[in-house]
């Protein structure tokens, strides 16, 4: 008999009982929704944030078979939990193949616009706009002394680099001080003072320019259910603040989320330095994995030795909104078959920064 399927889309204090027992038990047999981000506790936390937080519902047969956290915008264009805050993104479910487009189309979307999608997913990685991306971790499942070998083993020279830093600051005739787990709300206001600094100076979008998340920070931040909670890690030299990094983990796994360093300490690397003990700490407390997330930095993927692929794109039914969000998507590429040289990425970088803030104001 084929299954049938429905959708609808729930506020996530609507969700019955069955469904938060099935979303919990299919996030606990799967490692790939070990993320934070996939925890329901997080949801939680989103929806007393931001009134537009749902969670599309599937259901096969009758009973639970795939959730969608998502936040659903005004114009009609849905996009992942935690907007601007969202790394990592997809369906909790134990049926990856799931085929998304009659479901959104019967919950009435007109655009499901994602990115960090898990790309063993099916819809998401049948409607992605370019090939899969490396989505790097740090893994310390065999415990921290194999996670620097394997790193050391892929790229002696940059961890010969690190050493080096570690030793100048350890030889420092000064008193460094570093709290993994460090309470003290001053800490977490400076951290986020020199983050929107380094943004301003950058020229990139301040996601904490909007209250919701301030608010979603600060709950981390209180948080103490080992389910979710922030982690804010910092070092110190003589009593000033040399790096700080705020993080959201689960049982098992660390996001890495937040790191700043002041520039008068750079030339000891601290960020480095607290990373590393970082993840000596956290893979003797339950930590298996920290996640670095998408991107091209150097840090992440000398710091990697494992990671997955996520994909971004759009799944789109009829409607005006899918029309602008597809001339949108056009014009990038038009633009980037162009020999237009440095200038045929502006189109797609202007879009891409219109949705971060779009996101932000749950446009």
């Amino acid at each position: 008999m084929t299954p049938l399927y429905s959708a609808d889309i729930v506020r996530i204090d609507a969700l019955t009982a069955q469904q938060r027992a099935a979303w919990n038990a299919m996030r606990s047999s799967n490692f790939a929704l070990a993320s934070p981000y996939f925890a329901l506790e997080f949801a939680e936390v989103m929806a007393a944030a931001r009134d537009d937080t749902r969670a599309l519902v599937v259901s096969r047969n009758g009973s639970p078979a795939a959730f969608l956290p998502l936040q659903l915008s005004r114009s009609g264009v849905a996009r992942p939990i935690g907007g601007p805050l969202g790394d990592h993104h997809g369906l909790i479910t134990d049926t990856p193949d799931i085929d998304l487009d009659p479901l959104l189309k019967k919950a009435g979307f007109g655009v499901f616009a994602y990115n960090g999608a898990l790309a063993d997913q099916t819809s998401f990685l049948k409607h992605c706009d370019g090939p899969p991306e490396i989505s790097w971790v740090s893994d310390l499942s065999r415990g921290y002394d194999a996670f620097i070998a394997d790193c050391t083993a892929a790229d002696a020279k940059a961890m010969r680099n690190i050493r080096a830093r570690q030793r100048k600051l350890n030889e420092l005739d000064a008193d460094v001080v570093i709290r993994i787990d460090d309470r003290r709300p001053e800490a977490l206001q400076a951290l986020i003072a020199a983050k929107r600094e380094q943004y301003h100076r950058t020229h990139a979008i301040d996601v904490f320019s909007v209250p919701w998340t301030l608010n979603v920070i600060d709950t981390l931040f209180e948080r103490t259910d080992p389910a979710l909670c922030g982690l804010l890690s910092t070092l110190e030299i003589d009593g000033k603040l040399a790096a700080a990094h705020f993080g959201m983990r689960s049982e098992t796994v660390l996001h890495y989320w937040f790191p700043v360093f002041w520039p008068e300490h750079a030339k000891l690397g601290p960020g480095l330095d607290l990373f590393l003990d970082m993840a000596r700490s956290l893979s003797n407390d339950g930590i298996n994995a920290i996640h670095l997330g998408p991107g091209e930095y150097d840090f992440k993927r000398r710091l990697s030795n494992a990671g997955f692929a996520v994909v971004t794109g759009q799944i789109r039914q009829p409607s005006l909104t899918t029309s602008l969000v597809a001339a949108g998507v056009n014009l990038d590429k038009f633009a980037r078959s162009l020999p237009l040289g440095r200038f045929a990425s502006w189109p797609g970088r202007a879009i891409r920064r219109l949705d971060k803030w779009a996101a932000m104001h749950a446009l």
